[in-house]
Order: C-alpha cells, then sequence, then structure tokens
C-alpha cells in the first residue's frame, strides 16, 4: 500500500504542474488534508509532503503566472498585517539569537508554511469563482465525510496508518502497526489523515461554514449542498471536538443574525445576553475543575496561563525565539509542566504558545492579521453574495485558534477558504476600478442561478 500512496502523491503533484489555476488550488486542497504533518519525507529540516503541495503551488504559479503572483504578493490587501507578522519574527529572531541563526530560519519556515496558505488561496481567488471552485471540491468532501465515518464504524483509522505508513519519517503518537483509534469512553473521535481530531474539526468546521451560505442555491446544486453540509454536520458530532461544534454553531449564528433587520438585531442582541449568563454559570460550574475534560478545564487552562506568562518573564515582548514552544518545551521525550511539576498538556491555546515564542508582539501581530481579514470580509458580506459568510468563517476560526491552537497545522484550512474568498474581493475590486462601478457579483450570480434553472 506504500507504493500506491507515494504514487498517488507524486502523481497528484504532476497534475498540478499540468492543470490550471483551478485545478492547482483544488489539489492543494487535497494535498494539505490527505498528508498529514505527522508524516515527513526528512527530519532535518523537517520537510512533509503536505507542504510540498504548498511550494510547488508557489512555484508553478510564479513561472505560469507572474504578473498576478506579483500583484498577490506585494499589492495585496493583507500585506500590512503580514508585513508586521513577518517584523515580529525577525525581532524575535535577532533579540534571542541573532539574524545570523536557527531562529531565524525557524521564523522564515513558519512565515512560509503558515500565512502561505492564505496567498496561495488568495492568488486563486483574484482569478476564479467561489463558487466553481466549492462545486470541483464537493466529491473530495463527500470522501472526507465517508472515510470520517467509516472510522468510527470500524474503530480503526487505516487511511491515517496507510499514509504515514508510506513516508521514511513519522512523528505522530500513535502505533502504525496497532489499531489507531481517538475514540474515549464517553465521546467519539475520528481524525481521518489529520493530526487530531482536533485538527479534523477544524477542518470539518471551515468546510461547513464555507459550504452553508449556498444553501439557498436552487435547482440541482440544492441537492448537492444540502447533502454536503449534513454529512459535514454528521462528522462534527463523530469527530468528537466541542471547539469545532461550538465554533459551527457560532459561525452559523453570525451569519444568519446579520440577515434579521435592526429591531429584531436587537431583540436577539439582548436575549443572547440574558441567556449567555445562564449558559456561562453552568459552563463554569462543569467546566472549572472536572479532570475528565482534560484541556477544557478552567484550572488547566489557568495553570498553562501562568506557566506562560512565567516563561516570557524575562522577555515579554519578543519572547523565548520563534518555535521554541515545540523545539524545547515539547523536545522529545518531554511535556511542558509547571513549577510544581503538573502536566499542561499540549498548551493547547494560540495565545499560550504566541506569548512564550514571540512575545506580546507577536500575539498583538497574530491577532492583528485575524482581525484585519475579519473585517475585510465583513465589509464585502452584502456585496459579493459568493462570500458572504467568509466572516462567519474567519470569526469563528478565530475563536477556534484560540481556544485550542493549530495542532496539526490545523490553522492552514480556514486560512485557504478565508485567503480564497480575500483573493476573490481583490479581483472584483479590479473589475469595480477598471469599469468605474461599485464592487458586486451580482451579475455572475444572476448567471450561475441561471445555468442552474437550465439544468434543472
Amino acid at each position: 500500500m506504500s507504493i500506491v500512496v507515494l504514487l498517488f502523491f507524486f502523481g497528484l503533484l504532476a497534475y498540478m504542474f499540468l492543470t490550471d489555476t483551478q485545478g492547482r488550488f483544488v489539489t492543494l486542497v487535497m494535498g494539505t488534508v490527505l498528508f498529514p504533518t505527522t508524516a515527513l519525507f526528512i527530519k532535518n529540516p523537517s520537510i512533509s509532503p503536505q507542504h510540498i503541495f504548498l511550494y510547488a503551488f508557489f512555484f508553478i504559479e510564479f513561472f505560469k503566472d507572474r504578473e498576478n503572483f506579483n500583484k498577490s504578493l506585494f499589492s495585496g490587501a493583507l500585506l500590512v498585517p503580514i508585513g508586521i507578522s513577518i517584523i515580529s519574527y525577525v525581532f524575535t529572531a535577532i533579540y534571542n539569537s541573532g539574524i545570523a541563526s536557527k531562529d531565524m530560519y525557524y521564523g522564515i519556515r513558519d512565515v512560509i508554511d503558515g500565512f502561505g496558505y492564505i496567498y496561495a488561496a488568495y492568488i486563486c481567488g483574484r482569478k476564479e469563482s467561489v463558487y466553481a471552485l466549492a462545486q470541483k471540491l464537493i466529491p473530495f468532501v463527500i470522501i472526507i465525510c465517508l472515510f470520517g465515518i467509516a472510522e468510527i464504524l470500524l474503530g480503526d483509522n487505516y487511511p491515517y496508518k496507510i499514509v504515514n505508513s508510506a513516508f521514511p519519517y513519522y512523528e505522530g503518537s500513535r502505533n502504525l502497526d496497532a489499531t489507531v483509534s481517538f475514540t474515549e469512553s464517553w465521546r467519539f473521535r475520528s481524525c481521518f489523515t489529520t493530526k487530531h481530531p482536533t485538527a479534523f474539526g477544524t477542518l470539518l468546521m471551515s468546510l461547513f461554514l464555507f459550504y452553508a451560505p449556498y444553501f439557498k442555491k436552487e435547482g440541482p446544486e440544492h441537492k448537492k449542498i444540502v447533502l454536503v453540509l449534513a454529512l459535514l454536520a454528521l462528522n462534527l458530532f463523530l469527530c468528537g471536538s466541542r471547539t469545532a461544534m461550538l465554533c459551527t454553531a457560532l459561525g452559523v449564528g453570525l451569519y444568519i443574525y446579520f440577515k434579521f433587520n435592526p429591531f429584531l438585531k436587537i431583540l436577539i442582541a439582548g436575549f443572547t445576553l440574558f441567556a449567555s449568563t445562564a449558559i456561562l454559570a453552568i459552563f463554569l460550574q462543569n467546566f472549572q475543575t472536572n479532570t475528565e475534560h482534560g484541556g477544557s478545564s478552567l484550572d488547566f487552562r489557568e495553570r498553562q496561563l501562568l506557566y506562560s506568562v512565567a516563561a516570557i518573564y524575562n522577555s515579554p515582548i519578543f519572547g523565548n525565539g520563534n518555535k521554541y514552544t515545540s523545539h524545547v518545551i515539547f523536545a522529545e521525550e518531554t511535556r511542558a509542566s509547571d513549577s510544581s511539576g503538573r502536566d499542561l498538556g499540549g498548551l493547547e491555546s494560540i495565545i499560550f504558545s504566541l506569548l512564550i515564542d514571540r512575545g506580546f508582539f507577536g500575539l498583538v501581530s497574530y491577532y492583528l492579521l485575524l482581525l484585519w481579514m475579519c473585517v475585510l470580509l465583513f465589509r464585502y458580506r452584502e456585496k459579493l453574495q459568493q462570500i458572504s459568510g467568509g466572516f462567519a468563517l474567519m470569526t469563528s476560526g478565530t475563536l477556534f485558534l484560540t481556544l485550542s491552537g493549530t495542532i496539526g497545522n490545523s490553522s492552514s484550512f480556514i486560512f485557504l477558504f478565508t485567503g480564497l474568498q480575500l483573493g476573490y474581493i481583490a479581483q472584483y475590486k479590479q473589475i469595480a476600478y477598471d469599469n468605474d462601478t461599485e464592487v458586486s457579483d451580482e451579475d455572475e450570480t444572476e448567471e450561475e442561478n441561471d445555468q442552474d434553472a437550465e439544468k434543472a
């Protein structure tokens, strides 16, 4: 089976070279999902098959469409926040180790491997229809969901074992020669080919909120969207990630909320504020010291926060160095612990790792980027119908990263779909500028509806 996996990997990579931008984006999504960060070609420096797809995408776009590549990279809407984040990486490296250091290398890798997904999707969004790409991805999304269901029914994750076994190095915590199951006594847990159920939950949440606005599409496409949303909802339950379910509910709620008139918005906001006090009381009572919930225990998270603050006592602005958390605190055979020696888990929230690695400058710069993306998508939610739910996805994604971190490079799933929508904004801003009109995709949306009607 390892030979089949490797042939599929190289075949998918070859297809990326031969196809157009739309096909390359679909291939990038497939490669990012199917090949987890636990599988490596080279261990030091770590090169995963997942990241090879990202690097190949940029390489091909650079040579095949240099103009769009340069415009996306150097005049994009995210140039300022990403530029500030890059500065924070540089300052952290210089402060801790100097300009010519591993810290600087780790910072460069982090920028490419993290923010690279935003720009890859942005490049595609500047040229393609978001809805057309959503349609292209439907068969793959259905396959993901079916494998997620099969994992629970079989009690073993065969795709995870087969894919990881095919590559020279494996950096996961599971024995690939034994049964791989994340299911616990009190909940189902599935992860497909991602590193962890939380990462799978991030993918499912991103896909659900990406497809949710298309629920109102008419004709035969409506049935496909309903099927996709139903399968994603089932898998959200089966993956066992409470953060994913909470963030998905938040995203759907936000999307619906902004469809109401101002009076109803005030009523709903008031009711939500009133109800949230009771919900918060129950939440605090159930999660304050409940050890069964692990990282979801508030006491547990409080210890993680105190540990993070103590870790940057001597360098609160620039932190301890890029990748310090993963390469020092979570080095081989070690786990983070507080001064009492108590286990602190994986310091799940992105806040903890950002504080320790890059200090308050890095933390603020990262959240500035997330906020910048949220604001852009919110501003164009009514003008561009194809991305009307983008702000809900980005808001939910920000909450997800805050609560559960980026295990298994899970931020790539959020960035792939939000970056695509941001590129779509840039595409129609350029069209509006060229034609001296308002930014709108109404004509294209009406044309798609007519095509759907004809198919029906």
